[in-house]
């Protein structure tokens, strides 16, 4: 028999391994609403919330630049009556131009408690499946007339997903480390129109003030590792009051300022979350496009017992 301790320092140490390894996946749709949508990235944060997490999120890119980026996301997950798993579901369509692309993921997290429950440290495991089109029809020159290489091609793939992730939180903060895809593999069957594989990883930290009992402070962060591009970061500094409404404002490195509203209704235990966001470019990119618009919508349903853990106030961050 192993005992707790040591069977604790084995998982640790394989995940460390799993999580180190060089691997190489495509790059993840960009949310606003990144630090309530973090099961997209990080299969460990499924089951922070402590309740069954419903949520969708429409996302539509640079208004006014042709083919500019459209994503839809719909997730839900929950911890399981044995309070130490959790698992949840994820569904993407993300369109860019000519490329249309749908997967579906399934997660596993596996979470370890210390100090009376205070502080939580989530193991997570994601696999599923991705499958993008490719209408080469829609590609066309300058002069408005198709593609020369391939004028009528409509090519078709699929790709299977392996991720992986760890999230440390408490009371007022939360890290996390989220590697979306493990598998060194091109996204299509023909170099003509491979996307070639890059590697990922995505990190996030946040941590919230109780200034009063009416008003709070969530800076968070988020800093992600792309290969062959230069790293990305954002900084979000948001204001809750009354634990009913949430405004904030961000930048991102990629030369953007974003800014976000929340409103929060509880409905007896359970809460209905409801968000926009409005990013705008810098110039020059300014001239390019009038911005980007992203909408959120979540539920949040106690449907089981809570576990024995004892907050001062509301999270906002898991």
């Amino acid at each position: 028999m192993i005992g707790e301790h040591n069977k604790m320092k084995y998982i640790l140490t394989l995940w460390c391994f799993i999580v180190l390894i060089p691997i190489y996946g495509q790059q993840s749709s960009l949310f606003s609403h990144y630090y309530w949508n973090e099961q997209y990235y990080n299969p460990a944060y499924v089951g922070s919330k402590e309740m069954l997490h419903i949520q969708a999120i429409e996302r539509l890119q640079w208004l006014g630049m042709e083919g500019a980026p459209k994503t839809f996301n719909f997730s839900a997950h929950s911890p399981l009556n044995k309070d130490n798993i959790a698992l949840g579901v994820n569904f993407y369509n993300d369109k860019i131009g000519a490329l249309s692309t749908n997967g579906f993921t399934t997660q596993y997290a596996y979470r370890l408690k210390f100090k009376e429950a205070k502080y939580t440290l989530s193991l997570g495991l994601q696999a599923g499946v991705e499958f993008r089109n490719l209408q080469s029809s829609k590609l066309t020159t300058d002069d408005g007339m198709p593609d020369p290489i391939d004028p009528a091609g409509f090519e078709k793939s699929w790709l299977p997903i392996v991720g992986a992730g760890a999230y440390f939180y408490g009371e007022n903060f939360s890290v996390g480390l989220g590697v979306p895809q493990l598998l060194p593999k091109s996204t299509f069957k023909s170099e003509k129109w491979g996307i070639k594989p890059v590697f990922q990883y995505l990190i996030s930290g946040a941590y919230q003030w109780n200034l009063r009992d009416n008003f709070r402070l969530l800076p968070t962060t988020t800093y992600r590792i792309i290969q062959a591009e230069p790293d990305q970061a954002e900084f979000n500094l948001n204001g809750i009051l009354y634990d009913r409404a949430i405004l904030g404002m961000g930048v991102r490195t990629d030369k953007s300022t974003i800014f976000m509203a929340q409103f929060i209704q509880p409905i007896g235990k359970n809460k209905l979350n409801i968000g926009y966001a409005y990013d705008l470019s810098w110039k020059p990119l300014r001239t390019t496009n009038s911005g980007s618009h992203e909408i959120m919508i979540s539920f949040d349903m106690q449907t089981r017992k809570q576990p024995n853990i004892i907050y001062k106030s509301p999270r906002y961050f898991g």
